[in-house]
């Protein structure tokens, strides 16, 4: 049975479309395809009665300009959007930033620098990276299918692929650190109550260059999803 999930496009831009399709192309290879990706511009989904209908899941695609340059009814529209999806949600990069800015938390540069208006000319975490997964913080709604995956973790080195500027820097209380690495504390989170999970972390990028726990980490995902 094929499962469609919602790639919402969270670039201010709505033709800037890479890393979304990067992620429809992970998405469907890691679940054998099973999965299906549509993905839509965040400003299309805001009026929409019912954006969510016949979607079996939603994700927040990665993102390449400052939230400062956003409006300020975008985070509590996503925060909303979120809450209300009653649906498993997957945050990618700044799909994961937002998540953390929507509740409360803080994001800044991963090197301590100032951020302007654009990325331009900050330093960037970017490459294969060896991270460490936290098994005792996964969260207890995590179903024992999602978290098979998981198990093999070290086995392949859990190495995953990095592309990123800024970071958290507060997580909300709401979310749980599942993942961090030596550059980034939090690599990875989950609510601690709803189906929300999130990587910094590129888990569609980089298997060819021995990043295959990011694999793991969307087949445990795609475990998630309802029919």
């Amino acid at each position: 049975m094929t499962r469609k999930v919602l790639i919402v496009n969270l670039n201010l831009d709505p033709t800037e479309l890479g890393g979304c399709r990067n992620l429809g192309v992970g998405l469907a290879a890691a679940s054998a395809g099973t999965v299906e990706a549509v993905t839509l511009h965040h400003a299309q989904l805001f009026t929409a009665s019912d954006p969510l209908q016949g979607f079996a899941a939603v994700v927040l695609g990665p993102q390449g300009t400052p939230f400062s340059a956003y409006d300020a009814e975008f985070l509590p529209w996503l925060k909303g959007f979120a809450l209300a999806a009653n649906r498993p949600v997957l945050g990618v990069c700044g799909g994961m930033q937002a998540l953390a800015l929507a509740w409360g938390g803080r994001i800044g540069s991963a090197f301590g620098e100032p951020v302007g208006e654009n990325y331009a000319d900050n330093r960037k975490i970017r490459g294969p990276l060896p991270v460490r997964l936290r098994h005792d913080r996964l969260p207890a709604w995590l179903p024992a299918a999602a978290r098979a995956p998981l198990n093999g973790w070290e086995a392949v080195g859990g190495c995953v692929f990095e592309s990123h500027v800024e970071q958290v820097v507060q997580l909300p209380d709401a979310f749980v650190a599942v993942a961090d690495s030596e550059p980034t504390p939090v690599e990875a989170f989950a609510h601690r109550e709803l189906p929300i999970l999130a990587s910094q972390f590129h888990p569609e990028l980089g298997w060819d260059q021995g990043c295959e726990a990011g694999r793991l980490w969307l087949q445990a995902w795609c475990a998630t999803l309802v029919s």
